[in-house]
């Protein structure tokens, strides 16, 4: 006698033929190639929402989701102007040229 339930890998191999299956595989994929790019980890999850339906039937909604890892742009220095503007330079610094621009006035 045929058997006709379904265990979990059997659900998940023949979900709309295979469409499950498929697409855990691409984002998979696609969670192993950001991991590889960044060196930061991730995750997948796969949801699973079942219903009953008006007709006694079992409604199953699968849905699997990605968390890639993002790179880390890193830090910038900069400091703050008087008019709340951002420079690389520091203005409470005296800057090389302007050292040089009174060392010549100085000398004349």
């Amino acid at each position: 006698m045929a058997r006709h339930e379904l265990n979990f890998l059997e659900f998940i191999q023949g979900f709309r033929r295979g469409e499950l299956l498929e697409t855990g595989d691409q984002k998979l994929s696609e969670l192993i190639e950001a991991i590889r790019e960044t060196g930061n980890g991730g995750s997948l999850s796969m949801k699973v929402s079942i219903k009953v339906n008006k007709a006694g039937q079992l409604e199953v909604v699968p849905d699997i989701t990605i968390k890639k890892p993002t790179r880390s742009m890193g830090t910038g220095i900069y400091f703050a102007t008087d008019d709340g503007r951002l420079t690389r330079r520091d203005p409470n610094q005296m800057d090389f040229e302007d050292e040089l621009e009174r060392r010549r006035s100085s000398e004349a």
